[in-house]
């Protein structure tokens, strides 16, 4: 004969280690061991060629990466003048970034497309001349390293995220620091 009552806590234990799972799915999936990979990207540089511009999209930001001339390398190393922070000591950017280049590589230029006047999205000029970013929104100017220059509205350099690079053609961007 069948018996009920064990047919009935059989189904009542199963919806239970399910309702358990769906309860606790959130916290599992909050914790440190995805966390870390969640916030970061993978980018394949191999199609990027000098003074070309790609452009990404990661944690809802516009992310603008660039492959610098020789000849843009050495206006950037040259600028000093007209310049609101030239040295960056007021920018926002990772200690790697600290330098002429303001990148890990100096053919290589990885920048969050925000202006830091308003937070529009600046545009990249393709041949770059004086300056190489321009904020459509207010006229901000920024050099080739994303630094801005003294007339311009922006009151910072252009932010600079934490990355590094996995292969010669390949970088991460990382929210740990």
């Amino acid at each position: 004969m069948i018996d009920r009552r064990r047919i009935l806590t059989k189904i009542v234990q199963s919806f239970s280690v399910v309702g358990i799972f769906f309860a606790g799915y959130p916290f599992i999936k909050s914790s440190s061991i995805f966390k870390d990979r969640q916030h970061e990207l993978e980018i394949d540089l191999t199609d990027l060629s000098v003074n070309k511009v790609k452009e990404v999209s990661w944690l809802g930001r516009p992310v603008i990466i660039v492959r610098r001339s020789k000849k843009e390398i050495a206006a950037i190393n040259a600028r000093k003048t007209l310049l609101k922070d030239p040295l960056s000591d007021f920018s926002v950017q990772p200690s790697f970034a600290k330098n002429n280049s303001r990148s890990i590589r100096e053919d290589i230029f990885v920048v969050f497309g925000n202006c830091t006047h308003l937070g529009c999205i600046v545009k990249s000029r393709l041949t770059p001349g004086e300056s190489r970013f321009n904020c459509p929104c207010h006229d901000s100017k920024f050099d080739g390293a994303g630094r801005v220059f003294s007339n311009a509205v922006a009151p910072r350099n252009l932010e600079v995220p934490n990355y590094f690079f996995i292969s010669k053609n390949t970088l991460l961007l990382t929210a740990s620091k």
